[in-house]
C-alpha cells in the first residue's frame, strides 16, 4: 500500500477515502505560560474595583461609647434651651473612629473632623477633597426622654460654606414627633443627603466646605448621643 506524506494536518490514525493512511510532522514548538503570570478576569476586575472605590466612595464614622459596652453621651436640655438650635455633644470613644474616606479627602486633610464633641467644640466634618460633582450623606444615631408631654425634636445639617461662596446655611432634617408622652426614650435616626456643589467643594488648601449636626427641642428633657457618620461618594 502506498504511504501518502502530509505533514502537520492529520495524527496519522485515519485512513483517507483510497485507503492510504497519513504520518506526520509537527514541527511547532510547544509552549507554556504560568497561571500566575497572567492576570485572570476575576483579579483584574477586582483590582479595578479596589481602586475605584479609594477614589469614589468611603465614610467616616465617629462613635461613643454606647458601641463599646458604654453609654451614650447624655445631655440636659434645659428651659433656656427650648426652642433653639444647638450643636450636639458627644463624647469620642478611644477607639471610635473609623475614616475610610477618599484618597483625595486623606490626602488633604489627615483628620476628617474638627472638635471633639464637648461643649464648645462641637464634631464639624471637613468636605477638603471633595468635588462640585460630589455628593454626601450625614447620619446620626440618637434618642430623647422628654419632660413633657407632646413634645417634639427637629434636627438639622449646619453647612459652611467656603470662603467667598456666601452666607452659610442649613438643610433640615427628620423631626421626631414624641407622642407616646413624657419621661420615655424616643430614639432616632437621622439620614440626610446633600450635594456638594460649587460653594462647599475644594477652593483650595485649607479652604472647603464643612457640615456639623444641631438639634432643637420645642420641651425639655435629655438628649443621648450614639454615633455620627458621613458617607462619601465624590
Amino acid at each position: 500500500m502506498p504511504i501518502r506524506e502530509i505533514t502537520g494536518v492529520n495524527d496519522g490514525g485515519a485512513l483517507f477515502p483510497d485507503n492510504t493512511t497519513s504520518s506526520t510532522s509537527n514541527n511547532n514548538a510547544t509552549t507554556s505560560k504560568s497561571r500566575d503570570s497572567v492576570p485572570q478576569p476575576n483579579e483584574t476586575q477586582d483590582s479595578i474595583n479596589e481602586a475605584v472605590n479609594e477614589h469614589s466612595q468611603g465614610y467616616i464614622g465617629i462613635l461613643s461609647p454606647f458601641y463599646f459596652d458604654g453609654v451614650a453621651t447624655s445631655t440636659e436640655i434645659v428651659i433656656e434651651e427650648v426652642d433653639v438650635w444647638q450643636d450636639v455633644i458627644m463624647t469620642i470613644h478611644p477607639d471610635g473612629v473609623s475614616d475610610q474616606r477618599v484618597e483625595d479627602m486623606q490626602a488633604a486633610q489627615a483628620v476628617g473632623y474638627e472638635g471633639d464633641g464637648s461643649v464648645g467644640n462641637p464634631i464639624v466634618f471637613s468636605l477638603e477633597g471633595l468635588v462640585e460633582a460630589s455628593f454626601c450623606t450625614l447620619r446620626a444615631s440618637l434618642g430623647f426622654i422628654p419632660d413633657e408631654d407632646g413634645g417634639r425634636l427637629d434636627s438639622r445639617l449646619f453647612i459652611e460654606r467656603h470662603e467667598g461662596a456666601g452666607a452659610d446655611f442649613s438643610i433640615d432634617a427628620a423631626g421626631l414627633a414624641m407622642e407616646s408622652g413624657a419621661d420615655e426614650l424616643y430614639p432616632h435616626l437621622v439620614s440626610t443627603q446633600f450635594f456638594v456643589g460649587d460653594t462647599i467643594d475644594t477652593n483650595g488648601v485649607g479652604d472647603a466646605g464643612k457640615v456639623r449636626f444641631q438639634i432643637k427641642a420645642d420641651v425639655t428633657g435629655t438628649i443621648s448621643m450614639n454615633e455620627m457618620a458621613l458617607f462619601i461618594n465624590r
